[in-house]
C-alpha cells in the first residue's frame, strides 16, 4: 500500500480517518453514559446493570485476538465500515422495539457493542502505518488521540443532555446516525489489509498465538505494563463517583466532572505537543523510555489527584496526570505499529485483549476493595502496582541498552594492544 508521504495519498486522507475516529469515538462515549443509565431505569438493579457493564467490556476481551486476525485477512476499511454499520443497527433496533424486547436485547446490545468497537479499534490502529508511513507514527496517533479527548468531552457532556430533553430513545438514534457518519466519511479512506502470504491450506501466515511469541521482550513487556497501568486506571475510574461524594457532599456530580474536564485537556495537551514534535524531528529515538516515564508519572499524579488536594491544585495534578497518560498511549501504540505488517494487526488485537483484562481485574477488585477501604488507599495501592510494574520495565530496558551498547563497542586490535603494552 502507499504511504502518506507519496503522491498517491493525499494528507487530507489522514484527516478523514480522524474525523471518523472522532465521529465514532463520540457515539461510543454517547452510549457509554446512556445505555448504563438506561440500564439501570429498565432493569431497577444495580447488579443487572452492573452485568451489562461486563458483558461489554469481556466481550471486548474476547474479541480482541480475533480481532487481529480479521484485520489480517480481510480488507481493514470493509471491517470498520462493517462494524459501525452493525452498531447502527442493532442500536436503532434496540431504541425502536417495546421495552419488553428492549430488557432481552440490553445485553445482545451490550456483546455487539464490545466486539464491534474492539474491532474497529485494532483495524483502525493497524492501518495507520499504511496510511501515513512508518516516520510518521507519532505524529498520527497525537492527531488520533486529540480526536478521541475531544469527542470525549462532547459525548460526556451531550449525553445528559440528550437523554434529558429528548429522552433515551432519541439519544439512541442520534448515537446510530454518528455511526452511520463514520462509515461514510471511511469510505474515502483507503484502508487494506497486511500483505500476508497465503499457505496451501489457504489460511494466512502464522496464527496469533505464533504472532505474540514473535515478539521481543520489550513489546511483550511494554504490553504487560500498559495492562498493569489499566488495573490501576480501573481504580480512579470505579472510586471517583465515591471519593466525589466525600471531598464535595454538596455537589459531587461537578467535582468529578471538573476532574474529568481537566484529565481530558491534559491529554489533549499531550496529543498537540506530541504532534507538533512529531512534525519538527519525527519518530522519537526512544519510544520505550517516554511510555516508561510517562507512565510512572501517570501513576503519581493520580495518586496525588485523590489525596484530597484543594480544588485548583486538582486540576493541575488530573491535568498533568491526563497529559502523561496521553503521552504514554501514543507512545505505546506507535511502537506496537512498528512490527511488521503481516503480524501488526494481530500484536494490536493480543495487546488489546490484554489491556481490557488488566482494566476489567481492576474493576471487579476495586470495586471490592472500595467496600472496606477509602477510595485514596484503593487508588494507591492499584497505581503503585503500576508504577511498580512501569520502573521494573524501565530499568530492565536500560540494562538491556547498556549490555547491547558494550557488545557493539569497538575494540582494538590485538596488535594495536601489545605494540601499546611494549612501549609502556
Amino acid at each position: 500500500m502507499t504511504d502518506a508521504s507519496s503522491p498517491g495519498i493525499p494528507p487530507s486522507r489522514l484527516s478523514l480517518l480522524t474525523a471518523a475516529y472522532a465521529v465514532s469515538s463520540y457515539g461510543s462515549y454517547l452510549n457509554m453514559v446512556a445505555l448504563s443509565l438506561f440500564a439501570f431505569q429498565l432493569t431497577g438493579s444495580g447488579l443487572q446493570t452492573g452485568l451489562f457493564m461486563a458483558l461489554r467490556l469481556g466481550s471486548g476481551i474476547v474479541a480482541g485476538v480475533a480481532a487481529g486476525t480479521l484485520a489480517t485477512r480481510y480488507p481493514r476499511r470493509v471491517l470498520m465500515i462493517g462494524s459501525d454499520l452493525l452498531s447502527a443497527g442493532t442500536i436503532t433496533t434496540f431504541a425502536l422495539v417495546p421495552a419488553t424486547a428492549q430488557q432481552v436485547l440490553l445485553y445482545a446490545l451490550a456483546v455487539v457493542l464490545g466486539v464491534t468497537q474492539t474491532q474497529w479499534g485494532v483495524a483502525m490502529r493497524a492501518s495507520v502505518p499504511d496510511l501515513v508511513g512508518p516516520d510518521r507514527r507519532t505524529r498520527a496517533n497525537s492527531q488520533l488521540v486529540t480526536a478521541r479527548s475531544i469527542a470525549m468531552l462532547l459525548g460526556f457532556a451531550s449525553a445528559g443532555v440528550l437523554v434529558a430533553q429528548w429522552g433515551f430513545q432519541r439519544a439512541f438514534l442520534i448515537d446510530a446516525a454518528s455511526y452511520v457518519l463514520c462509515a461514510l466519511l471511511l469510505l474515502r479512506v483507503p484502508l487494506g489489509r497486511a500483505a500476508e502470504p497465503r499457505g496451501r491450506s489457504g489460511r494466512t501466515g502464522p496464527r496469533a498465538v505464533g504472532a505474540v511469541r514473535g515478539l521481543s521482550l520489550v513489546l511483550l513487556s511494554m504490553i504487560a505494563v500498559r495492562s498493569a497501568d489499566a488495573f490501576g486506571s480501573a481504580s480512579h475510574n470505579v472510586g471517583l463517583p465515591i471519593y466525589s461524594s466525600t471531598v464535595w457532599p454538596e455537589n459531587p456530580a461537578s467535582y468529578a466532572a471538573t476532574f474529568m474536564t481537566a484529565w481530558a485537556v491534559g491529554s489533549l495537551t499531550a496529543g498537540g505537543w506530541l504532534s507538533w514534535r512529531g512534525r519538527r524531528s519525527g519518530e522519537p529515538v526512544r519510544p520505550e523510555l517516554t511510555f516508561g516515564i510517562a507512565t510512572c508519572l501517570m501513576s503519581v499524579f493520580f495518586v496525588l489527584s485523590f489525596a484530597d488536594p484543594p480544588l485548583w491544585l486538582l486540576v493541575v495534578l488530573a491535568g498533568a496526570a491526563g497529559a502523561a497518560d496521553g503521552s504514554a498511549e501514543i507512545t505505546y501504540t506507535a511502537r506496537l505499529q512498528g512490527v511488521p505488517d503481516a503480524m501488526r494487526a494481530r500484536v494490536l488485537g493480543f495487546a488489546s485483549s490484554a489491556q481490557n483484562t488488566g482494566f476489567g481485574l481492576g474493576m471487579v477488585g476495586c470495586a471490592a476493595l472500595l467496600e472496606v477501604f477509602t477510595p485514596f488507599a484503593v487508588v494507591a495501592t492499584a497505581h503503585t502496582a503500576a508504577l511498580a510494574a512501569a520502573i521494573f520495565f524501565l530499568v530492565v530496558h536500560a540494562r538491556t541498552m547498556l549490555a547491547g551498547r558494550r557488545r557493539t563497542a569497538p575494540r582494538p586490535q590485538t596488535a594495536e594492544v601489545a605494540r601499546e603494552l611494549s612501549d609502556a
